[in-house]
């Protein structure tokens, strides 16, 4: 397995890791913290190469890598000013004008950052609460808070639109 192989510090491994990996990783940084994406992802990449050894083998790579991506996420967040907000851009796979992918990359842009991440894990990703929760190191009843907020505003945000 690849990630027992860079554990061990093979960097050939982790390279096809990442190439496995940067796409998706990528792309949910893009809807997550829009500009930010690339240096936030080349900052996960170097956090998991160096943190590679501690990988405990007990949930998916890619769950800890979105895990790594977002504290490196929150930890951009705390060094920028508090009133400076994201651009969040729409994904390379979404209508660049109108239409039902782009009301919802808007919808999107509009909940906060926890929310915002909960409704990706969730609705985009396909994760499941606990592994969700998992990722933003949150009890699962909290999780389930920001899903249901995040659903909440996108059906409010969706409504306004029509």
């Amino acid at each position: 397995m690849l990630a027992r192989r860079t554990a061990a510090g093979e960097l050939g491994a982790f390279g096809e890791l990442v190439r496995a990996h940067e796409p998706a990783l990528r792309s949910m940084l893009r809807r997550l913290a829009g500009d930010a994406a690339d240096d936030l992802a080349q900052d996960t990449f170097i956090a998991a190469w160096r943190a590679a050894a501690g990988w405990r083998q007990d949930g998916s790579y890619r769950s800890w890598l979105y895990r790594i991506a977002w504290r490196q996420f929150l930890s951009y967040r705390r060094q920028q000013r508090p009133t400076e907000p994201l651009e969040v851009v729409q994904d390379v796979g979404m209508d660049n004008g109108a239409g039902p992918k782009a009301e919802i990359a808007q919808a999107m842009a509009r909940l906060g950052e926890r929310e915002r991440m909960a409704a990706l894990l969730c609705f985009a990703e396909g994760y499941s609460h606990g592994e969700a929760a998992d990722i933003m190191c949150v009890p699962l009843g909290t999780l389930k808070s920001l899903v249901a907020r995040a659903r909440r505003g996108l059906v409010e945000c969706l409504e306004d639109e029509q």
